[in-house]
This record gives structure tokens, C-alpha cells and sequence, in this order.
């Protein structure tokens, strides 16, 4: 379903495949894998997978683990993922088990895979890393995500950035990181910006992240915090609709989500 020929290894390519699976799936809801997962021994017959947890998907998804997820779970999302998207018509059939080698080839490679070369990777201006620790618990856990080469997190940084035109210029270099690594929404806003980042694309994909997160979080805080993010980087590049959908995530979870 997916291609993963032009992922880097090691543990943020692996999660970053697993994202890109996800998309494919539709983005099913955290709590109905949640519920498949509760099912899997009777649907397919494989004893010993966990049972997921909406707040563990999303701790995976979004790179808060150091380490990749282990065999089992992997297995256990990716039979969830599956389910749900032939249950709603993305798939015509269930392939089931049979795509488990696959993943856990790709599970090894990524456990296998050396140290990322810390020598080769863009490095952030002290503005850039202040304005990105100001969004909080999210920005500081996408700091560390790309130092570990996370293209997914070097995309996510440079739409922050990007949302701003005074930041944006500075942060070509991370929209071409994530790029060469095989992102295509990062080849996209790169090439949308004819040399630069142009703010008003870089809050259209704001805000298509920060609703992203909305949808995934199912009630969960930090999810919830997340599209917070993104929600206000849209505003910031002139997506002034977001405002609105901050309010309704702030009516929902209390105004102290929004945090100082």
C-alpha cells in the first residue's frame, strides 16, 4: 500500500512509513482501532497481540517514542488499520496477515539501522529554536524528532516556520532535508515557493495538519494541544478561518489547553 523505497532507515523512517500507511488507510479513528484491536484473535486467529490504546497510537504516530514500536504491536495496527479501511470501502478486501513479513522486515531494518550522521543535518538558528519552543511540549518534541533525522519532523518544523515571512526564508533548508528524504508534502511546499517558503501555502498546510490531529485525537489532550499548533501557524500565515476552530477546540477542552 505503501512505497518505502526512498525512506531513510532507523526509527523515524519506520514511524514515518507507519504514518504514510495511516494516510492510506483514511485515517481511521484512534478509538476504533482501539476496538478492532479487542478483536483480532477471533477475526484472525493470532494470539498474543495487544490490545491498542487510542493514546498509544497516537504517542507512536507522532514520534514521542524513542524506540520503535515492537513486533507485536506493529502487527496488531497494522491488522487494525487494514480492518477499518475494508469495513469503509477503501480497501475491496482485507489482505489480513498476509502484509505482517513485510512490516516486520521493515521493523528489523529500522531496529538494525546505524546512528544517524548528526554532521549532515541542518541546524536551526537561535531564532528559529526559540520560535519553535514556543509552541510548547509539540515544538520541543519535533526539535528532537529531527535531530534523530526525522523527515516528517524536519516538514513539520518548516511549516511553523513558514507560516511566519519573516522565519520562512530561513527554513527552505528543512523543507529540502524533508524532502530528499522522501516527504511529498514537503516536496510540495518547496516547490509551491519558487526558492522560499510563501506563508499563505505554508498555512494551508497548517491547517490541514492541525486538523489532521483534531480528527485523530478522539478527546485526547495532547492530541488536542497538537492541532492547537497548527491551528494557530494558520492564522499566523493568514488562514484566519482556524481562529474558529480554535475556539471549538478550547470550548471543548477548557481554555487552559491553550496554555500561557
Amino acid at each position: 500500500m505503501i512505497d518505502s523505497g526512498s525512506r531513510p532507515p532507523g526509527t523515524g523512517g519506520f514511524v514515518a512509513e507507519l504514518n504514510a500507511f495511516y494516510e492510506s488507510c483514511n485515517r481511521p479513528p484512534y478509538r476504533k482501532l482501539a476496538d478492532i484491536s479487542e478483536r483480532l484473535t477471533a477475526l484472525y486467529g493470532k494470539r498474543g497481540l495487544p490490545v491498542l490504546s487510542a493514546t498509544a497510537v497516537f504517542e507512536v504516530l507522532a514520534g514521542r517514542r524513542k524506540r520503535a514500536p515492537s513486533s507485536a504491536w506493529v502487527a496488531s495496527f497494522v491488522l487494525c488499520c487494514q480492518r477499518r479501511a475494508w469495513e469503509t470501502g477503501v480497501l475491496a478486501s482485507d489482505p489480513g496477515i498476509s502484509t505482517l513479513p513485510g512490516w516486520q522486515s521493515r521493523l528489523r531494518t529500522a531496529q538494525s539501522a546505524p546512528p544517524a550522521d548528526r554532521s549532515a543535518q541542518v541546524r536551526l538558528t537561535a531564532s528559529q529554536r526559540a520560535s519553535i519552543e514556543n509552541h510548547g511540549a509539540h515544538g520541543r518534541e519535533l526539535l528532537d524528532r529531527a535531530a534523530a533525522d526525522d523527515p516528517d519532523a524536519a516538514y513539520r518544523l518548516a511549516v511553523l516556520l513558514g507560516t511566519d515571512s519573516g522565519r520562512g526564508p530561513g527554513a527552505v533548508r528543512l523543507l529540502a532535508e524533508a524532502a530528499a528524504g522522501g516527504h511529498a508534502q514537503a516536496a510540495d511546499l518547496l516547490g509551491a515557493g519558487r526558492g522560499g517558503i510563501d506563508h499563505r501555502t505554508a498555512a494551508r498546510h497548517a491547517h490541514r495538519l492541525g486538523k489532521s490531529a483534531a480528527e485523530r485525537a478522539g478527546g485526547d489532550r495532547a492530541a488536542l494541544a497538537t492541532a492547537l499548533v497548527y491551528y494557530k501557524a494558520a492564522v499566523q500565515g493568514g488562514r484566519l478561518d482556524a481562529a474558529f476552530e480554535i475556539t471549538e477546540i478550547l470550548r471543548y477542552a477548557g481554555p487552559d489547553l491553550a496554555g500561557p
